[in-house]
């Protein structure tokens, strides 16, 4: 390391220069001050990478020095020198950016064993720096902002793993296990590690026995999962080229996503995933949810048939055998819903799922296969709510129907409905029930729910606000009860919608 001395007095000055010729031999002085002002000057003209400089010098002193230091040339490392009374000054030393100190007179081995620390925290300061810098290539190149480097050449094989948890968290953990646990265990080593989106992304050579790091990725899962943290992971082999690490994550969020929706433990790589995919080319939404069968029944009006179309769709789907892919399952349920909304308007009647973004925003937020049957369940039961059919459902329920969307926003309780419509309330529940197919609170849950989504398109108003404006008193348990039938918070709906729009 190349030193610089400061110290107004020249025989402290001697004395150090004689400790590093004659026992810190790899080390270089390049210069030595005086003073303050000279060692400023110094420095303008002269390359080094510490500065020793005294405490109590006249004019400057060693704590303004150390602070223009740090001003002007941050990477440098200052020590103090300072005797034993001035301890106080040491202290505002370190608070302005010095790194130690050695008390006088010095001892070779004191200033031997400071100058190893300095060159040990250098060391380290870089292999974090490398790793950062490595990192941030490794973003960029997922973001597909950046080349693959030369240096990795074109056709070089490379293995990605990815570890996604259930819901957005710190990664950190992820990538700590993921690091060691593999970095331990494999010969040619990882060569990064890193949290994109939430997501901790492994990536190795492919030099690397493929079955090994699968069963060092099922470790690392397992390990995580012994931490409380339900994982995911995936891996896939590619060649580098033009966009292949941004493709090679693309690839292994599909089948992290896969696997999360249909709830499957295994770390999945391209073989398993493929064969998961072949056994399903039969399969088709449209086998089990059709639009054109429920659009008949729902445009003649038959409540009952619909109802029971419903319950044997859902019946069907629970036992579906095998493992469905989130992406074909959602594009052909969406496809049928937008052909029932066509032929609803065809039949005249006005469609009652909404707008086909809403579709496309919602089936984005549901992770699992059980949360798509509750979805399709809930917009099915909606359905037969909006159904407004005079011969099967009696006056009094439509009465009620008709009471509750006039006031859903105040606090409506059972009795006080069954009041307006002149009924025993245990008998008007009952009743309710049998013909909405849902309980009171549920319903109007169901209708707050649904005009808390028109006013949260408004960016201006908050969620407690919106939860008020539909009658919750209570805007955690509004959230609760909007992502329980959604299947996103409040927030999250409002921030799509917000996106949707802006793109």
């Amino acid at each position: 390391m190349k030193i610089i001395l400061v110290d107004d007095e020249r025989s402290v000055l001697k004395g150090l220069q004689h400790i590093f010729t004659k026992h810190c031999t790899e080390h270089e002085i390049v210069g030595t001050a005086q003073s303050a002002e000279e060692a400023l000057h110094l420095l303008q003209f002269t390359m080094a990478d510490v500065v020793i400089t005294d405490v109590m010098m006249p004019g400057m002193n060693g704590i303004e020095l150390t602070r223009e230091i740090s001003r002007l040339y941050p990477y440098l490392v200052i020590v103090i020198l300072s005797g034993h009374a001035e301890f106080e000054y040491v202290r505002e030393a370190m608070r302005c950016g010095a790194f130690d100190y050695l008390l006088k007179p010095c001892h070779y081995q004191t200033v031997i064993d400071l100058l190893n620390k300095i060159r040990s925290k250098a060391a380290e300061k870089e292999k974090v720096n490398e790793k950062t810098s490595h990192k941030r290539m490794l973003e960029k190149l997922i973001q597909g902002s950046l080349e693959l480097p030369e240096s990795w050449g074109v056709h070089t094989e490379l293995q990605m793993a990815v570890f996604s948890g259930q819901e957005p968290v710190d990664a950190r953990m992820e990538e700590h296990i993921a690091y060691h646990l593999l970095q331990g265990n494999m010969e040619q080593g990882v060569l990064d590690t890193v949290i994109y989106e939430g997501r901790c992304v492994v990536l190795s050579r492919s030099a690397v026995d493929h079955g090994m790091l699968k069963q060092l990725l099922d470790e690392c899962r397992l390990t995580m999962r012994k931490q409380n943290r339900t994982v995911f992971a995936a891996v896939h082999r590619f060649t580098g080229g033009t966009r292949s690490i941004e493709q090679a994550y693309e690839a292994c969020l599909r089948r992290c996503e896969f696997l999360e929706f249909n709830e499957y433990s295994i770390v999945m790589d391209d073989e398993s995933y493929h064969e998961q995919l072949k056994q399903q080319e039969q399969f088709a939404i449209s086998d089990y949810f059709s639009g054109n069968k429920f659009g008949k029944y729902y445009a003649s009006a038959d409540a009952k048939k619909l109802r029971l179309y419903i319950e044997s769709i859902l019946q069907q789907l629970h036992r579906v055998h095998g493992r469905l892919d989130p992406v074909r399952l959602k594009r052909g349920l969406l496809s049928e819903l937008i052909y029932l909304e066509h032929l609803l308007k065809e039949h005249g009647v006005e469609p009652f799922f909404g707008r086909q973004i809403d579709y496309v925003r919602e089936m984005k937020g549901i992770r699992t296969f059980k949360e798509l049957l509750g979805w399709l369940k809930n917009y099915c039961m909606s359905a037969i709510m909006c159904m407004n059919d005079e011969n099967h459902t009696p006056q009094y329920i439509q009465s009620a129907i008709r009471y509750i969307e006039m006031n859903y926003m105040k606090n409506l309780t059972l009795k006080e409905v069954a009041d307006a419509v002149y009924l025993n309330v245990w008998y008007f529940s009952s009743q309710f029930k049998k013909h909405t197919q849902v309980s009171f609170s549920e319903y109007i849950n169901l209708i707050r729910v649904r005009n808390a989504k028109e006013f949260l398109r408004q960016k201006d108003l908050k969620v407690y606000q919106v939860a008020e404006m539909v009658g919750f008193q209570d805007a955690a348990y509004f959230s609760t009860v909007f992502k329980g039938l959604e299947h996103m918070s409040p927030k999250e709906f409002q921030q799509s919608f917000l996106i949707s729009n802006d793109s």
